[in-house]
């Protein structure tokens, strides 16, 4: 989807996926070192990133939708927390070089992109992020498409175990899973859902 229609979708329901954070996120967020520097890939309304920033990391929401990144600084401001927002295109972002500090932290919760460019991302952040950072990934499979709880309804978007591991494989330590469980994210996320979920240690 273009930022355009993302912007159309954030105006019409906000709130689309709720304001708590990802439960995954929330689970293993006790692996992030404190006062992280994090990204949150394709944030949204800043549900996750907001979060993190209440456990005290050092976060950067990144989002192609300045309507979602107005939301989630509102959110942030509500919470009294700090949420330092990037208005940017993933594919754009990539060519932009090195950010002001490497990485402590990358997130990226239900991010569905076409495969080349999935791959570049993943290549370029692991670049970005430091030895002993930290990756929290989870993303619908394929197998989603017959249970129609949300996520992208075109199959090259979705993402399987083994596109994971070649994507991130190259300089982590990678715990990958198979999972189906009950996803509860406002209106846009709702049911029983199949999903990947990676935890990764980047190597030295």
């Amino acid at each position: 989807m273009s930022a355009k229609l993302w912007d159309r979708r954030y105006a019409a329901v906000p709130g689309l996926y709720g304001e708590a954070p990802n439960d995954f996120l929330q689970a293993q967020a006790r692996l992030l070192k404190p006062h992280s520097r994090v990204l949150c890939v394709g944030d949204g309304e800043g549900r996750n990133g907001v979060h993190l920033a209440e456990l005290g990391h050092d976060v950067v929401a990144l989002d192609v939708s300045e309507v979602a990144l107005t939301h989630a600084r509102e959110l942030a401001e509500r919470r009294g927390v700090h949420l330092e927002t990037w208005h940017v295109d993933l594919a754009h972002y990539i060519e932009l070089g090195d950010p002001p500090k490497p990485w402590d932290a990358v997130v990226c919760i239900f991010v569905h992109l076409p495969m080349p460019l999935r791959r570049a991302v993943a290549r370029e952040l692991t670049r970005q992020t430091a030895p002993g950072g930290r990756l929290l990934l989870e993303a619908y499979t394929p197998a989603q498409l017959a249970l129609g709880t949300g996520g992208p309804k075109d199959p090259s978007l979705l993402v399987t175990r083994a596109d994971v591991v070649d994507d991130w494989g190259d300089g982590w330590q990678l715990d990958v899973r198979l999972v189906e469980r009950h996803v509860r994210e406002g209106s846009g996320h709702t049911g029983l859902a199949s999903v990947v979920q990676a935890i990764g240690l980047r190597l030295a």
